[in-house]
């Protein structure tokens, strides 16, 4: 599930792979494993992405919004 939503956020971003690597500083070809799902996703890509989007962290988990405490989905 985690990878769908991440899969959402790339799409409403406008985000190609290598936009990914460069805002999470994980590697080109890790993303594109994990997106390809030849990859399990970790911990550190998850938390990786919530560092560079906070507004989306608690989504990202767990998909789930707070929106007076300024957690939406990317949508």
């Amino acid at each position: 599930m985690v990878l769908i939503r991440i899969k959402t956020l790339l799409k409403a971003k406008q985000l190609k792979v290598d936009d990914l690597a460069n805002k999470t500083n994980i590697a080109y070809s890790r993303w594109a494993n994990v997106l390809s799902g030849k990859a399990k996703l970790r911990h550190a890509e998850v938390e990786a992405l919530g560092n560079v989007y906070p507004e989306h962290k608690l989504w990202l988990a767990f998909g789930d919004t707070l929106p007076h405490a300024g957690q939406t989905s990317p949508e």
